[in-house]
Order: structure tokens, then sequence, then C-alpha cells
């Protein structure tokens, strides 16, 4: 597996994992204006398949409980 991470656009990054099976993304959009923070969609395209995806909203207070929490279990510095 190959990660790479690249911001495509102001406000925009894109994780990608790069498998011997397709492509994996991670795209995390960041919408200030609104009340959802952050916007994270997950992209998936495997060989042969339809590329399938889903999206979720976080809002401030649940992405800096998400951070703790990566923090608490030593996934971040």
């Amino acid at each position: 597996m190959r990660t790479t991470f690249h911001e495509v656009e102001l406000g925009k990054a894109v994780i990608q994992n790069a498998t011997e099976v397709g492509t994996e993304q991670l795209v995390v959009t960041v919408h200030p204006e609104s009340k959802a923070a952050i916007q994270i969609q997950i992209r998936q395209d495997t060989n042969g398949s339809s590329p399938t995806s889903s999206s979720i909203a976080i809002n401030a207070h649940g992405l800096e409980q998400l951070v703790r929490w990566l923090r608490e279990e030593g996934a971040l510095s």
C-alpha cells in the first residue's frame, strides 16, 4: 500500500491509498461558513467494480473530541 497526501484546492485535502486491488481516498473539505466544520468523504475504486462513496459531516465539537481521543490513544502527538 502506498499513501499520499495533497491539498487539491483551498479548503480541500485528499489522502489516497493505492493498493493491489484499487484505490481508497479520504477527502476532507472544510466548510467554515456552515455549522458542519468539515465534510469527510470516503471513496473506493476497486478493479472491476463500480466506485463507491459515502460521506459524513462533523461539527467542530465532534472534531475536537476525535482529535483528543486520537492523542489519548497515542495516534497523534
